[in-house]
């Protein structure tokens, strides 16, 4: 069971607005007792917003709900591409029916080895 995380008390722009009250010269503590926050929060909030605007904050959540859209397209055409190819299996690696080709690094290891099988994780020491 998913539980959602609790939504704050203040949006982005009433965070913003007691960040700028801030930046003018009003004391954190005041702002904190007015707004029934701690200064904990003060601080997260000014760490997570302090170089934003209203305008930057409109164009970020744009920006998440654009990520949140394209994602939502690719996650839509991989999957209609691993229904058009048969031969992949469900996790996306191709089928064990095509050994693959030992990679030309790894054959000029084992002729300079004597024949020897080398691996992706084996370490070759050739002595003179």
């Amino acid at each position: 069971m998913e539980r959602a995380m609790r939504r704050s008390r203040f949006t982005e722009n009433e965070i913003i607005h007691l960040l700028a009250e801030a930046s003018s010269g009003v004391s954190i503590a005041e702002i904190c007792k007015a707004a029934d926050i701690t200064e904990r929060t003060f601080y997260r909030w000014r760490r997570n917003f302090g170089t934003l605007d209203v305008p930057a904050v409109q164009r970020m959540n744009d920006l998440k709900s654009e990520n949140l859209r394209l994602r939502g397209l690719v996650n839509n055409l991989f999957e209609l591409l691993r229904k058009a190819d048969g031969d992949v299996r469900k996790d996306g690696a191709p089928s064990p029916a095509t050994p693959r080709e030992p990679t030309r690094a790894s054959r000029i290891a084992a002729e300079k080895c004597g024949g020897a099988l080398t691996g992706r994780f084996s370490s070759v020491r050739v002595n003179p």
